[in-house]
């Protein structure tokens, strides 16, 4: 007990707080600040606080009594390291006649259930306190307003800067006061915080003569450290009642978005305040949420109390309002007051009068309220009232559509003429139709007649026609009251088409819109096809139309017989191909020729052996017994879609399958042709033909039902069958008499059977043996089917038995 006694006098003597007189034993050069225990150095900033001295200034008393910076610099290590290192998993406490109170474990919002968010949702103010979007949520980190009041447990912060620098970390005691070194105690629970701090201003004049007189060099800032957590009790009609913990700054607002804010049975309007027994601030929330008032907003103090009552009024609001749902209505409260709050009607509601549903205590009632009558209207609990939509029907509106400058909707005011309206409408067009207009009028019982007039009499004076409400004006133009008048061309210019005709358009006029002649273009009979005219198809003959040919300058240049000739409308003009042309034909030659690549036929008919001799020939490496010839086919557009069409209809087929372009092969005899030029074998080759002469071929591939399907070496003078069993023989599902051999050259060859036999074809190099197979038989479906033959048979024979006898 004594040791410790004299480790906590030599720890008080380094910090300068123990009496000179106790401090005359203790030599500053034997205390050693790192055997010092954590509850020691804690004893000691205990005793700093208690006396109102910061760390600053009791490091300044430690230097006047001898103690080094080295042993000043552990000091202030330890003290930091105390205060922030080995508390930083506990909470922060203040000790306050023995009850200790935590100042930073405040309470947390508990989230609601879905089932209760949803019955809540819609009563006006719920989504104040329980949208993700928006919160009130407690701050630790407002600043303290003037009017906060200071009470035991709350900290202030006291610096002093200019020609003299202190700090003062003074605690506020259970008394009432902070002690502030040489100059006692002051009292500040109680006030509020800019009294305080003018408070303590004047008390330190008292020592630091710098902040006197109208010129001071010593200036004092005052501010709050930290304070005690406020106990506040949430209850009545609240969807989380409790006592919740806040920090000292919190508002009533804090507390009820912690509870939730008031349940189903709550009010909004009256929520009261309660703070030593009595009502100091009555609450209601729309003053907030429908005009920004915050009067009721007050700051909390520790063990108030907030009561949320019974709501008295609940209306319910439908319709065509801007908010809808259950809002709340004090006593007295009317029509107007619940109108506001809603936000108002929405821009298609029919303001001149609302619907009331009321309930009576023992039947519902209803009531029109005229838009005069909504201030006189008080509401009741369990009113509901419901807004409806403007007709959608206009009472001052004409249109008017078509060849006019500005086709729309009108206002259709007092004696407004027809003439009238299409000089608002900016006149006529020039290609309106002269001749007649229609005006589309609604009667009386909601069917509709047709006025027609004379747009010619009516833009001149000579008539006029008095509109009414809702009427529909047409006026067409001369190109809506005929037939779209155009002129085609085809064949061979650029841009064949259809194009829209023009008074006095020649040929050669058309054929520059589209785009001139292509160079087999046939320009000596250019033939022009018209139909006949009106006065012809009067009569019925069997005369279709007229043709006309014209030779056309190449250049189209202008000459006199051009104009001489102009096109009518719906003309078709034909541009042929000039006989002689012929387009460029191509044929490929692949493999052992000399020169292999691209070949252009020249001429007509030109034969395979034609194209080899230009091509050099074939080398000695050439298979010419392998040969063959693959030959382009194209689908027109109407085989093709026909194709298509029966693609999507058969299940067998697939339409991924249909090929605009495929190639087919076509079997030659090169050895015959190359024997006999210009022969019947010889072919004519076309655009599009690939001649492939393979290299000498030495295998024989063996394919389809065999048990080793393999390539063998092709031996001179060996039968089909001997390639057969080197593949091991045929399978037990072959079908042996439709064995086939596929040459190199894309022909093929089957077996034949005759009286000594079956005779199979001859191999060659290159070739393919293919070996079909047996097509499946159902052998249930057999027996089924042989046991109907039976039956039928036994049938027969018993009805021919019974006949006899």
């Amino acid at each position: 007990m004594i040791r410790f006694l004299q480790t906590i006098l030599i720890l008080l003597t380094f910090l300068g707080l123990s009496q000179p007189l106790m401090a005359q034993s203790v030599n500053p050069a034997t205390v050693n600040v790192e055997e010092l225990s954590d509850a020691q150095i804690q004893k000691a900033v205990d005793e700093m606080n208690k006396r109102g001295l910061g760390i600053e200034e009791a490091i300044m008393m430690a230097r006047a009594k001898g103690f080094s910076e080295s042993q000043i610099e552990d000091m202030r290590r330890r003290i930091d390291a105390l205060k922030f290192g080995g508390q930083k998993q506990k909470s922060q406490t203040i000790e306050l006649e023995g009850e200790e109170a935590d100042l930073t474990d405040y309470s947390e919002k508990t989230e609601l259930s879905d089932t209760i968010k949803k019955e809540q949702s819609k009563v006006f103010g719920f989504n104040f306190f329980n949208s993700d979007k928006l919160s009130f949520a407690p701050s630790v980190n407002v600043p303290v307003s003037d009017s906060y009041t200071l009470g035991a447990g709350d900290e202030i912060v006291v610096n002093v800067y200019g020609a003299s620098q202190q700090t003062y970390n003074l605690l506020i005691q259970a008394n009432g006061s902070v002690y502030i070194t040489d100059l006692g105690p002051v009292q500040v629970a109680g006030l509020p915080f800019a009294q305080v701090q003018e408070k303590i201003k004047s008390r330190l004049m008292a020592i630091y003569s710098g902040m006197k007189g109208n010129k001071p060099n010593t200036f004092v800032d005052v501010s709050a450290g930290q304070l005690k957590a406020v106990t506040v009790n949430v209850i009545g009609e609240v969807n989380v009642p409790g006592t919740y913990s806040l920090p000292a700054t919190a508002s009533v607002f804090n507390a009820l978005y912690l509870a939730g804010g008031p349940n189903e049975k709550g009010s909004f309007r009256q929520i009261d305040l309660v703070r030593d027994g009595k009502t100091i601030s009555e609450i209601d929330i729309y003053a907030y949420l429908i005009d920004g008032k915050t009067q009721g907003n007050v700051q909390l103090r520790d063990q108030d109390v907030i009561m949320i009552r019974p709501y008295v009024n609940r209306v319910k609001v439908a319709g065509e309002f801007k908010r809808d749902g259950w809002f709340e209505a004090k006593e007295g409260e009317n029509l107007s007051d619940l109108l506001r709050y809603a936000g108002g009607f929405s821009e298609k509601a029919y303001t001149h009068r609302v619907d009331l549903y009321r309930n009576n205590t023992r039947t519902m009632t209803f009531k029109d309220v005229a838009a005069r009558d909504f201030a006189s209207t008080v509401l009741m609990n369990g009113d509901s009232i419901v807004a409806g939509l403007v007709i959608n029907r206009f009472e001052n509106k004409v249109s008017i559509e078509g060849a006019v400058y500005r086709p729309g909707n009108y206002e259709m005011t007092e004696g407004l003429m027809l003439s009238q309206l299409i000089d608002r409408a900016e006149g006529a067009k020039e290609e309106a139709y002269m001749e007649r207009g229609v005006i589309v009028r609604k009667k009386k019982d909601f069917t509709f007649e047709s006025l027609s007039f004379s747009l010619r009499d009516v833009l001149n004076g000579k008539t006029d026609v008095a509109l009414k409400k809702n009427d529909k004006i047409q006026i067409s133009s001369i190109f809506d009251m005929r037939e779209a008048r155009t002129v085609e061309i085809v064949g061979e210019v650029q841009f064949p088409g259809t194009y829209a005709y023009a008074e006095d358009l020649k040929l050669a006029d058309l054929i520059y819109m589209a785009g001139g002649f292509l160079e087999q273009a046939e320009v000596s009979a250019v033939e022009v096809s018209r139909i006949l005219d009106k006065k012809e198809i009067e009569s019925l003959t069997k005369k279709l139309s007229h043709s006309f040919q014209f030779p056309v300058d190449r250049q189209l240049k202008m000459i006199d017989e051009d104009a001489a000739f102009p096109l009518h409308s719906y003309d078709k003009v034909y541009v042929r191909r000039a006989p002689g042309y012929r387009p460029q034909a191509v044929v490929k030659v692949q493999g052992e020729v000399v020169y292999a690549g691209d070949f252009g036929l020249t001429f007509k008919g030109e034969k395979i052996s034609d194209v080899l001799k230009r091509a050099g020939g074939v080398t000695p490496e050439a298979f010419v017994e392998g040969a063959s010839l693959r030959r382009r086919h194209e689908l027109s557009d109407a085989e093709y879609d026909a194709k298509l069409a029966l693609a999507k209809q058969d299940t067998t087929m697939n339409e991924a399958d249909v090929k605009r372009v495929t190639y087919q092969v076509v079997g030659i005899d090169l050895v015959k042709i190359l024997k006999n030029a210009g022969g019947v074998e010889d072919l004519q080759l076309k655009d599009g033909d690939q001649l492939l002469i393979p290299e000498q071929m030495q295998t024989v591939k063996v394919s389809g039902a065999v048990l080793s399907p393999v390539a063998l070496t092709f031996k001179n003078g060996k039968s089909l069958r001997k390639y057969i069993r080197s593949s091991d023989g045929f399978a037990q599902s072959a079908k042996k008499s439709k064995v086939y051999v596929l040459y190199a050259n894309g022909t093929a060859e089957s077996t034949r059977g005759s009286i000594f036999g079956r005779r199979y074809p001859k191999v060659t190099p290159g070739c393919e043996i293919i070996v079909p197979e047996k097509p499946q038989v159902d052998k249930t479906a057999q027996a089924g089917k042989w046991l109907g033959i039976t039956s039928a048979v036994v049938s027969m024979f018993t009805a021919i038995s019974i006949a006899i006898k």
